[in-house]
């Protein structure tokens, strides 16, 4: 099975979806070109490094004001084309109709909010990490857990090779975001150089804080329309 789409936005084009695709493309585009050289000075300097952001004095130096932005920045930065491909494909898949649900500047924030706080869980669990964090998959699993409490039922079209045939099928969003789910503990069992705990930090975030990002929709006024005086027969109107 492979997921081609998620549900289609309803209200809005997703601008802010496709700018934050094209961004990271045209990153990670300036970046081959530079070189291998340039690439890996570009990562040391403007990825997270759980090492430096974990220092105690952090908080009262002036270094603060450099690395906090490593933050932000590691969210564009991608170390290859499966790298990014993958973290794009899932950002197109769930941010459509999510950025059509929160609005293009909520889901801006909520994006970036996401970003930030699963940096933060990896530099919790790894502060003696030298290497650095690099990649979008952070933010984007906020999408993924945004989108399990705002559309769980939403349809995703998927690819599914049935009888030697691919037909595609509409699955419901919460079996993806389940499976996803399952496979990030799965991954942070197993180890490896993949930052698991950004990816769960990011979804838990994502699923806590998403309902205080949606537009806040006045109520309805219920009222009366006023009754029309009159008096059967001849008389003046007011």
């Amino acid at each position: 099975m492979f997921p081609i789409r998620g549900a289609p936005a309803k209200q809005y084009r997703p601008w802010v979806t496709l700018g934050l695709i094209a961004a990271n493309v045209a990153v990670f585009l300036y970046l081959l070109y530079l070189g291998p050289q340039a690439q890996s000075a570009i990562f040391s300097q403007k990825g997270a490094v759980a090492a430096k952001l974990s220092q105690p004095s952090l908080v009262t130096s002036y270094q603060a004001w450099r690395l906090l932005p490593t933050m932000f920045s590691s969210l564009f930065l991608h170390g290859g084309w499966l790298h990014l491909i993958g973290n794009l494909w899932f950002l197109w898949v769930f941010g459509e109709a999510l950025e059509d649900d929160l609005g293009h500047r909520r889901f801006l924030a909520f994006y970036l909010f996401c970003g930030f706080f699963a940096g933060l869980f990896h530099v919790l669990a790894s502060s003696s990490l030298s290497a650095p964090l690099i990649g979008a998959s952070g933010a984007i699993a906020g999408v993924l857990g945004g989108y399990l409490i705002r559309l769980p039922k939403a349809p995703i079209h998927t690819v599914v090779f049935w009888r030697l045939r691919p037909e595609i099928w509409q699955v419901p969003a919460f079996f993806w975001l389940l499976l996803w789910l399952a496979l990030q503990f799965y991954g942070l069992r197993q180890g490896g150089p993949v930052a698991w705990m950004a990816h769960l930090g990011g979804f838990f975030m994502g699923m806590l804080m998403v309902n205080f990002f949606t537009p806040v929709k006045p109520a309805a006024v219920n009222q009366k329309p006023a009754a029309k005086k009159g008096r059967a027969g001849k008389g003046k109107k007011k």
